[in-house]
């Protein structure tokens, strides 16, 4: 890059620095855009320095006043590239100061997010300690030993610097058998329980990975659950498909069971691990159409949030790009009504049926031995999916023979020998994949949708 030019590391320490300064100007948008941290027809608007996030008050709770919005502590910003980088604690201070004056005051952390806790706590133990709600976890999947429960949850206390949790979480319980091995046969839940009555842990709940049956004979046992962390987004809202089971699951009826029993709910991966924030093009278009005010990010989060039952909605945020985008949407939220929730039921429906993969066209993977242009096929693909005109054989759905004819003319203009059908799955491509895209289960998935197709 050229010397005056700002490196996109560069952009965003910049934009961290600004911290409590930021009015509601674009005065950072040019170097973000240039430094490729957003893009460039992306509209960056800023939060003004009095926005606050909105907050819900539940007296279930004891009438704690809780953002909307809570920061999810997995994805703080590291010196440098991989997951063994160390966390950036400057950048992380100056994340949760942000969110703190803009009325963040739920911070949902981990043992089992590497050094999250300890970067946590490091930070917000610089502010007043009534200020911040803390939420944590017993993450003991790997030993769930008595002992060693007790030691991982001093740890927590120590590293996030405090006497006390706030919202304490049984981890990632998939099943009864799952909550039973980890907390009721080892004597762990009756512990719990007890720091809870002494105000060690202010209010127990758990966060939940399985199938809609388990989480009914969750809830049917006799422990009193202040709240509960689920899995919500307009695309789960349905149908959400679980790892390893074929066992019925969807968001809507796990969040449903709560708010029957007056449980309040806290929602995370609302934009589905970041995939419902870079929607394609087609699916962009379509949401614009509807809410021009939100990115697909903001779409997304603004769906999770409108329940009435939802306590916070957490977003790992990463950058301060994200926390300040999703603090606007916070602190000017709308939620959605009747006829929007079934926009976006129908955006979910399109989201599935025109899936995208995740091909930059780095050309890594050429050539091919066997004369694939795999950077072509996949081309082809992505570009009539983002055009939202996928035919599906099975279905033959709306629009079906249209949608036959794009699809097979566009496939066509690939020259012969190099389509999918050349693909004899030796997978020499496939280490070379920056992206870890498995090339040739996907080559196979177009070549018989083609056969399919007729």
């Amino acid at each position: 890059m050229e010397k005056n030019s700002m490196t996109r590391r560069e952009a965003i320490r910049a934009m961290m620095l600004a911290g409590a300064g930021l009015a509601a100007s674009s005065s950072l948008a040019a170097p973000l855009r240039a430094a490729g941290v957003v893009p460039q027809d992306w509209k960056f608007t800023e939060p003004a320095k009095g926005d606050q996030v909105i907050h819900r008050t539940w007296k279930s709770l004891g009438d704690e006043s809780i953002s909307l919005l809570g920061m999810g502590c997995m994805r703080f910003p590291r010196k440098g590239s991989g997951r063994r980088a160390p966390l950036d604690q400057e950048a992380v201070n100056q994340m949760i100061d942000y969110a703190l004056e803009h009325g963040i005051n739920y911070f949902d952390t981990a043992p089992a997010y590497g050094d999250s806790e300890r970067a946590t706590g490091e930070a917000l133990s610089r502010h007043n300690r009534k200020d911040y709600l803390i939420a944590t976890k017993m993450s003991n999947f790997s030993n769930a030993e008595l002992g060693a429960c007790k030691t991982m949850f001093a740890n927590s206390l120590k590293n996030l610097r405090t006497s006390y949790v706030d919202y304490f979480l049984l981890h990632s319980i998939g099943s009864v058998a799952d909550f039973n091995k980890r907390f009721v046969d080892n004597g762990l839940l009756p512990w719990l329980q007890d720091l809870r009555k002494k105000g060690t842990i202010r209010h127990l709940g758990f966060s939940f990975h399985g199938s809609n049956a388990a989480m009914k004979a969750l809830l049917e046992m006799p422990y009193d659950w202040e709240f509960v962390q689920i899995q919500l987004n307009y695309v789960d809202w349905k149908h959400m498909p679980l790892e390893d089971s074929d066992e019925p699951c969807d968001s809507e009826t796990l969040y449903k069971m709560l708010a029957d029993k007056g449980i309040p709910v806290v929602i995370m991966e609302p934009i589905r691990g970041g995939a419902l924030a870079n929607v394609s093009s087609g699916l962009k278009a379509k949401l614009a159409e509807r809410f021009p005010q939100l990115s697909p990010a903001g779409v997304a989060l603004t769906f999770a949030s409108t329940p009435k039952a939802v306590m916070c909605t957490l977003s790992g945020m990463s950058n301060m790009q994200q926390l300040m985008e999703n603090v606007y949407t916070f602190s000017h939220f709308k939620p959605f009504d009747a006829a929007d929730n079934e926009y976006m039921l129908e955006m979910a429906r399109l989201y599935n049926g025109n899936p995208h993969i995740p091909c930059t066209a780095c050309r890594y993977c050429m050539p091919c031995p066997h004369g694939v242009d795999i950077p072509g096929v996949f081309g082809v693909y992505n570009a009539i999916s983002d055009e939202l005109m996928l035919p599906d054989p099975a279905s033959k759905g709306k629009n079906y023979k249209e949608k036959r004819k794009a699809f097979l003319k566009r496939y066509a203009t690939l020259a012969k020998g190099t389509d999918a059908s050349a693909c004899i799955a030796c997978n020499a491509c496939v280490p070379k994949c920056p992206q870890h895209i498995r090339i040739s289960e996907q080559l196979r998935m177009i070549h018989k949708l083609v056969k399919d197709l007729g």
